[in-house]
């Protein structure tokens, strides 16, 4: 078992869904044959079956399909790992990764991507992060988990995700888009998605209470009324697979 099919009942309760600006961003999907790399529960892959894209769901954790396959019996859910997608070449007008790229391997996942993608196919990953920043409580629920997860900090928030995939001469230059948007959270969901990460999920289960301790108390003040709207934003990364050179 994954990390994340320990976590999958946290996960497909807590996560939130993506706004609906960012699927109209990816262009028309309708009758489109798509890939959705590291699934999960399928959040992005009933939105996108929902749009009319013909889905291919991919994930490592057996257990995060079964319950993706719950929520749309008839996807096409396979077991697999990104550094060898079990798809013919060029066989894909859309290749996403929902909160997902950074755990493909560095080093093979461009080649991967721009092997199963017609040419003029579109690369997209995105992120969806709070940006509370500069609120005490935001604050010190960093300071928190920077404390206690080492190599988690939330300047990864911003990192630079297409310079990858132009250095390999398969795409164009990346474009991006942010779309903002509001979460009404409280405090239980806040700390039930936290536990469906996997820096808290692979935490020692006592530190992984002492963490989450920290982290109500450090919020506990500020969501004593109840529920709170969080600012968060989505940036969404696209790059087009450049037509094959040569003969």
């Amino acid at each position: 078992m994954t990390v994340f099919g320990s976590v999958v009942d946290l996960y497909d309760d807590a996560r939130p869904s993506y706004p609906p600006a960012l699927y109209a961003a990816l262009g028309p999907l309708r009758g489109r044959y798509v890939l959705d790399a590291g699934t999960g529960t399928g959040i992005a892959a009933r939105e996108l079956i929902d749009r009319g894209a013909l889905v291919i769901a991919l994930d490592l954790s057996r257990e995060m399909l079964a319950r993706a396959r719950v929520h749309s019996s008839t996807l096409a859910a396979v077991e697999a790992d990104g550094a060898a997608l079990p798809l013919l070449g060029a066989s894909v007008d859309l290749a996403c990764f929902a909160q997902s790229w950074h755990w493909m391997p560095e080093g093979r996942r461009v080649y991967e991507v721009g092997r199963v993608l017609r040419a003029r196919g579109l690369w997209a990953a995105w992120w969806s992060h709070a940006r509370a920043d500069g609120t005490e409580w935001f604050e010190r629920h960093w300071q928190v988990i920077e404390g206690a997860c080492p190599g988690v900090h939330r300047g990864q928030r911003d990192v630079e995700w297409g310079r990858e995939l132009a250095a390999s001469g398969l795409f164009a230059p990346a474009r991006t888009v942010s779309v903002l948007w509001n979460r009404r959270v409280d405090l239980v969901m806040w700390l039930k998605e936290l536990r469906s990460h996997s820096y808290i999920a692979d935490l020692d289960p006592a530190r992984r209470e002492a963490v989450l301790g920290e982290v109500a108390d450090a919020m506990r003040a500020d969501f004593a009324a109840g529920a709170v709207d969080v600012p968060y934003s989505t940036v969404l990364w696209t790059a087009e697979r450049l037509e094959p050179s040569g003969p």
